[in-house]
């Protein structure tokens, strides 16, 4: 990879952990001339796999990859592919598939599902079984089941929570993630 690129991932990171850090109120705002939309979603679902809880049965072994599968968005997946190479997260290596169907047997432990038609996006998310963390970009999808769903507000990535979908896919999401989400849907008050 080039210096150059390196360089602007190094800052994207380094911005994107400040804004996690920052807390509730933090915006969520992409560096104007650092990141691109893609860039950015990719380092969102990097970092979300490590604010998530898997089953201590999903993993066989304890070097098994911890793997994000993008559906519908090149430019994601080819960021994705870029920021997560030679990287660990808990210890497991992190890889990343990209995918042009999506159904029953999908091996992925997040899962990012790009824009696609409602009764498709429905589909999908139905398909994909057990402990997933789904990740979508669609006004009301977590309403259809996706945990994580991201939104732009005035030129800013966002994104809301279903702890609901969560627990349904035996998910635990990290407090923090949910300090720094938009809207969390099925939080006890």
């Amino acid at each position: 990879m080039k210096a150059r690129s390196l360089s602007r991932l190094a800052l994207l990171a380094a911005f994107l952990f400040g804004q996690w850090l920052a807390g509730p109120g933090a915006a969520w705002a992409q560096p104007a001339q650092s990141a691109t939309e893609s860039q950015v979603k990719a380092a969102f679902l990097f970092k979300f796999a490590g604010f998530a809880e898997w089953p201590a049965d999903t993993f066989q072994r304890p070097d098994q990859p911890l793997v994000i599968a993008v559906s519908g968005d090149d430019d994601v997946a080819a960021d994705l592919e870029r920021m997560v190479a030679g990287r660990t997260l808990e210890g497991r290596p992190v890889g990343v598939r990209r995918l042009s169907e999506v159904g029953p047997g999908t091996a992925a432990h997040v899962l990012y599902l790009a824009s696609r038609r409602e009764a498709r996006l429905r589909d999908a998310i139905e398909a994909v079984e057990g402990p997933v963390l789904v990740v979508t970009e669609q006004p009301g999808a977590l309403r259809l089941g996706s945990v994580v769903n991201f939104s732009t507000e005035a030129g800013r990535l966002r994104f809301s929570v279903s702890l609901t979908a969560a627990e349904r896919r035996k998910l635990k999401l990290s407090a923090r993630l949910l300090a720094v989400a938009q809207a969390v849907e099925g939080r006890s008050r």
